[in-house]
């Protein structure tokens, strides 16, 4: 949906570009294709089979969004009990559903866009830098320095539980711009300093599970082991 929300820019990527697979806009589909673009993560054998098949059948392969990236709020279930995990799957039976993962634990990735949702502009970035054959690099800071940028307070210092000091920019602190505490969607930048951060959160009060929680919502997967640390500390 995000590509038809480009609305006039799409019209000149067009002029590059052929859309060759989309379910949502064409009845009739063709395979292969040089740039597939996936969202969501799989939860079962067939999902898993059919990612295979994009990748097998695209030169490129961009994962769009948080679930994709990551594994995103899908990958909650990971950390539950298995039979918790079989509720949230409605009853499924026990050989169908899988542990959520990012699309990179399956195949490999050559593109992420993070983000829940990702961004337009960072899409735009993308498909400029396709078409120009120029590499694509996602932002290696983090959600603060955007925050400083658009002269934000400190939701943190107002004793609010943000993500923004350990969470990868690119989102123009959108959150925060509107008194709302960085969740962590755009996952953890490269140089995050998780345990330092963790240290100063239960300095200012808040709790193992407080943290834990958040941590969880988005990067379970990518942070599992940090989860791990911190309950046993």
């Amino acid at each position: 949906m995000q590509f038809l929300n480009m609305e006039h820019e799409i019209l000149d990527m067009l002029k590059h570009l052929k859309i060759k697979n989309f379910r949502l806009a064409k009845e009739i589909n063709e395979w292969p294709v040089d740039i597939a673009f996936v969202e969501g993560t799989p939860t079962n054998r067939d999902e898993i089979r059919k990612l295979l098949k994009i990748r097998r059948d695209s030169k490129l392969l961009v994962a769009l969004g948080s679930c994709a990236a990551t594994g995103g709020i899908p990958a909650l279930v990971n950390a539950m009990e298995k039979k918790e995990a079989m509720k949230v799957y409605n009853g499924m039976p026990p050989e169908i559903p899988v542990d959520a993962k990012p699309l990179k634990y399956y195949v490999n990735v050559d593109y992420t866009l993070y983000g829940c949702p990702f961004s337009i502009e960072e899409l735009k970035e993308l498909i400029t830098s396709i078409i120009m054959g120029k590499e694509f690099r996602n932002k290696r800071y983090s959600v603060c320095v955007e925050c400083s940028l658009m002269e934000n307070g400190c939701l943190l210092k107002e004793g609010y539980l943000c993500m923004g000091p350990i969470t990868r920019a690119g989102c123009k602190a959108k959150c925060p711009s509107n008194n709302a505490s960085c969740l962590g969607c755009r996952s953890i930048y490269e140089d995050a300093n998780l345990k330092g951060y963790i240290k100063i959160l239960l300095d200012k009060g808040f709790s193992k599970d407080e943290i834990i929680e958040v941590f969880s919502l988005f990067s379970y997967e990518e942070l599992k082991e940090v989860i791990a640390w911190l309950k046993e500390e």
